[in-house]
């Protein structure tokens, strides 16, 4: 993915996805608001997905 072709609105929300991903086993990591939201859904996601 080119950040060439993306809006920096885009790019903050790509960037939060990666950060909030990459500590998805952290037990309570420090965050932006936005990374948060997207670390506590992945979180639930990752709770509630079928085995």
């Amino acid at each position: 993915m080119a950040f060439d072709e993306l809006d920096r609105t885009t790019r903050y929300i790509v960037d939060a996805k990666a950060r909030a991903s990459a500590l998805l086993d952290e037990d309570s990591p420090r965050l932006t608001a936005l990374e948060k939201a997207i670390w506590v859904k992945l979180k639930r996601d990752r709770r509630h997905a079928p085995r």
